[in-house]
């Protein structure tokens, strides 16, 4: 899902446990690497108030694809109600291929409108259930609002409705915590929970801390691995 066309509740509680109960706000740098070589950063902002919640970023990734490097800049932005439930979505992608796509999940069914690299718009509808999760390519800090989403209950096993806007595929995921382990982020130990995403792609293990922050993230079947900055 990211550069690739990709049992326990938890031993220490996690501050909230009631949908909009604690306010949402995370700022920071995932640096981001394929097979080992960096490859971008994702800088974002994830911030809430009584009537909604607003996560945007832009990432910047610099691939080599066909013996050439690619540049480009994204900037997602996703506005959730209280409840973690996707109002509407915006994507831009500026470089040697522009493109973007806006997704109105406040109507039924879903509306989305793309505008490809040749300028050409296409227009589609889907029928997605309101407790959808958005997770769209290249786009790490979604797997934060996963995180949070996840806090809202008691743990265990959790099936997920999901979204991927730029492959305009809805799906399903599995979230669940196997414990807390030691795990190297940028030279340091931290003692972190390792929660496990599944889906009919990929495996994806976000390594957590105790106020739910994402960490880590590594995406085995593409190589691929986010680390926040310290």
């Amino acid at each position: 899902m990211l550069i690739a066309s990709p049992r326990v509740p938890f031993p220490l509680a996690f501050p909230g446990g009631q949908a909009g109960s604690t306010p949402i706000a995370d700022r920071g740098v995932f640096e981001l690497s394929l097979a080992g070589k960096a490859v971008g950063t994702e800088d974002f902002q994830i911030r809430s108030s009584a009537e909604k919640v607003e996560a945007q970023a832009e990432i910047h990734l610099r691939v080599e694809r066909d013996g050439k490097t690619i540049d480009v800049k994204m900037f997602p932005s996703l506005v959730l109600d209280p409840q973690l439930q996707p109002l509407t979505y915006a994507w831009k992608q500026k470089g040697s291929q522009s493109s973007q796509l806006e997704v109105n999940f406040r109507v039924s069914p879903v509306q989305a409108l793309y505008k490809t690299v040749n300028g050409q718009e296409d227009r589609r509808d889907f029928n997605l259930p309101k407790d959808v999760v958005v997770l769209d390519d290249n786009v790490v800090h979604h797997y934060q609002l996963v995180v949070d989403r996840y806090a809202l209950t008691t743990g265990g096993k959790q099936t997920l409705n999901a979204f991927i806007p730029q492959e305009a595929v809805p799906g399903s995921l599995t979230i669940e915590e196997t414990g807390a382990e030691p795990t190297s982020v940028q030279g340091s130990t931290l003692n972190l929970h390792h929660l496990v995403i599944t889906t009919e792609l990929a495996h994806v293990s976000l390594w957590v801390d105790e106020q739910r922050r994402l960490e880590r993230l590594s995406i085995p079947e593409s190589q691929f691995e986010a680390v926040r900055r310290h």
